[in-house]
């Protein structure tokens, strides 16, 4: 999502968390200086430098209060540092010069500074640092590099070095094809819901069959089932079994083996649902969220609209009611071969003629399931009545675009992916054929204002943990940090997922930008905390990054910011984002700080927090 507006305001406010967020953890802040006996000549300059615990940090500098200083007490630049002293003597020749950082809660130190006529320092005046040279030029670009990252940012968690090769060397469709036929990584077979879990996150960073894994994750949040009800790992393998098992196969079996699912019976009630009272809520999500949506599309996504202007509804609370008669009657596996079960989730769920309303139903566009039929018959009249609607494609390739692609399809963009989905090659509501068609769609290639997504806490975290070739050891303790950030795996807070598909970008109500709702300021500065902790070493425990390439070539600011630029962005760091994050890194000297600086501002800024 290149929108000036969104870059602007992302760079201005993570770039100020250049502080490595050090305030979290701060015992001590120094201001140190390269003046000798804590003075400095009129006209001359002196070097300053933040720290906390030791280390070298980002500060916001002011001389006697004065942010960033003046003509009269000298002007001092946070940015690298550079101090020059006023050309004329102020009334008092002591300047008093304050660092904070810009992380919250903020932390400051202080430090004096005795300003000299020309020609009378004591003793001999150490050269000053010279200012470091600028940042060199950026590499040229690899354009067959460049566009296999961009396939594998939308296809996978993200690039790393052994994708990349395989994409450059196969072809991008090649690739694809050899993903869609790989089998399916299998998930841990367990009772412990962390367990679960870690199994889960552990595939998404490292199983080789990254598209699927990513196509798991999009239509776990199409189908959402969550442990806030489902609260043991034997209530959710089943509904994470049948998106694995059906990810490249047909919706149409998809949305079948997922409406009698026992993960999803309990989580939409739609077991042991019985006349003459049947629970409505599957009845209203299956048609809600997992297949047309609450009003009337047009193939290109767009809604219809009644001659005074109002979406038209694709449904009305008497469809629900007809609709959840047609669905009663189902319970879990069990002894009981006539009536309800209690909960079982070891198979589909059973049809109870005797517990199923018999009496005729209406559904969609006029549909009429004729009294007396069983509950398979009514259940299959209810896929057929659903499958056939024509707001399914759209919908879907609404979606499954937002998921993968861009925010903000065009109208034509979801069209031919909607065409695809209605007449694939193996028939409507190919996965396969329509997945491919988002991934591979001429608009999805391309790179202008109002294209891509803001990554969501997963994408973004594990992108950086696979172009880093980090090591995932144990990440059960990470998940209370996803909590935060709002997006735990396995605990969507409701059936609308963890962030809504149709919620707008901040300051543009026209555009849409789904996960901007769980990217607040202060889940913003969260995140940012979140992945400095891994590049500064504090959770090796949970997930190891070896900064030692990066700190090899650290002498350098050059030599380290191409590298993390080609690491992480494969040479596609833009003109801005450079300079700021190479003005950050010449203001700082020790080694190992530069290159966490480096690789933390590089993480955070807009530029690869936006998926392009």
């Amino acid at each position: 999502m290149q929108l000036p507006q969104y870059k602007a305001w992302t760079l201005a406010c993570l770039m100020s968390l250049s502080g490595l967020s050090a305030s979290a953890w701060a015992t001590t802040v120094e201001i140190t200086h390269t003046a000798k006996n804590a003075s400095v000549e009129l006209g001359r300059k002196a070097w300053f430098l933040g720290k906390v615990d030791g280390k070298g940090v980002y500060m916001n500098f002011a001389v006697n209060g004065i942010p960033g200083g003046n003509a009269s007490v000298g002007t001092l630049n946070s940015q690298n540092g550079e101090y020059i002293a006023p050309a004329t003597m102020p009334a008092n020749p002591v300047i008093i010069v304050t660092g904070t950082t810009a992380t919250q809660p903020s932390v400051s130190g202080s430090t004096k500074l005795t300003l000299l006529a020309p020609g009378t320092s004591t003793g001999t005046t150490p050269t000053p640092t010279p200012t470091p040279a600028p940042i060199g030029a950026q590499p040229a670009t690899d354009a067959a590099t460049v566009a296999a990252a961009r396939l594998l940012e939308r296809a996978t968690f993200g690039p790393n070095a052994a994708t990349l090769a395989a994409v450059k060397q196969m072809g991008a469709q090649a690739w694809l094809n050899q993903q869609y036929s790989m089998p399916a990584t299998p998930l841990p077979p367990t009772a412990d819901i962390n367990a679960l879990r870690n199994g889960w996150y552990t595939n998404m960073v490292n199983a080789p069959d990254q598209v699927r894994q990513r196509m798991i994750f999009a239509l776990s949040q199409l189908f959402v089932v969550s442990s806030e009800k489902n609260n043991n790992a034997d209530q959710l393998l089943p509904w994470l079994a049948t998106l694995e098992r059906h990810a490249f196969g047909h919706f149409g079996n998809l949305l079948r083996e997922m409406t009698i699912n026992p993960a999803m019976g309990k989580y939409l009630d739609l077991a042991n649902s019985r006349r003459p009272a049947p629970n409505e809520n599957y009845a209203r999500e299956v048609m809600q969220l997992f297949t047309i949506g609450p009003v009337l599309l047009n193939q290109d996504g767009s809604v219809q609209r009644d001659r005074y202007g109002a979406p038209i509804p694709a449904y009305t609370q008497d469809t629900i009611a007809h609709m959840a008669r047609a669905l009663s009657g189902w319970t879990y596996t069990g002894s009981n071969l006539t009536g309800s079960n209690w909960e079982n989730f070891t198979a589909p769920l059973q049809p109870r003629d005797r517990l199923h309303d018999m009496g005729a139903k209406t559904l969609l566009n006029g549909a009429v399931l004729p009294a007396g039929q069983s509950a398979v018959q009514d259940m299959e009249g209810v896929m057929q009545n659903l499958l056939a609607h024509p707001n399914l494609p759209p919908f879907i390739a609404t979606r499954l675009i937002r998921a993968f692609t861009t925010s903000n399809p065009s109208p034509a963009y979801i069209e031919r992916v909607a065409n695809v989905f209605a007449y694939g090659p193996t028939g409507r509501g190919d996965l396969k054929a329509t997945l491919n068609a988002v991934l591979t769609d001429p608009e999805a290639l391309l790179v202008a204002p109002g294209a891509g997504k803001l990554k969501d806490p997963i994408l973004h975290s594990l992108s950086l943990f696979r172009a880093m070739g980090a090591t995932v050891v144990n990440p059960q303790n990470l998940f209370w940090d996803y909590f935060l950030m709002g997006q735990r795996l396995l605990q969507a807070p409701s059936v609308f997922n963890f962030y809504s598909p149709l919620a707008p970008l901040p300051g543009q109500p026209d555009m849409f930008g789904p996960e901007f709702q769980i990217y607040t300021p202060a889940q913003a500065i969260g995140r940012a905390n979140f992945l400095f902790g891994f590049i500064a070493g504090k959770h090796t425990g949970m997930v190891s990054i070896d900064l030692a390439p990066y700190q090899a070539v650290a002498g350098d600011p050059t030599a380290l910011l191409n590298l993390v630029d080609a690491t992480l962005l494969q040479g596609r760091m833009t003109a801005s984002t450079r300079a700021a994050i190479g003005a950050s890194l010449q203001a700082t000297t020790d080694l190992k700080q530069r290159t966490i600086s480096a690789l933390y501002l590089t993480a955070i800024a807009a530029d690869f927090a936006v998926q392009q």
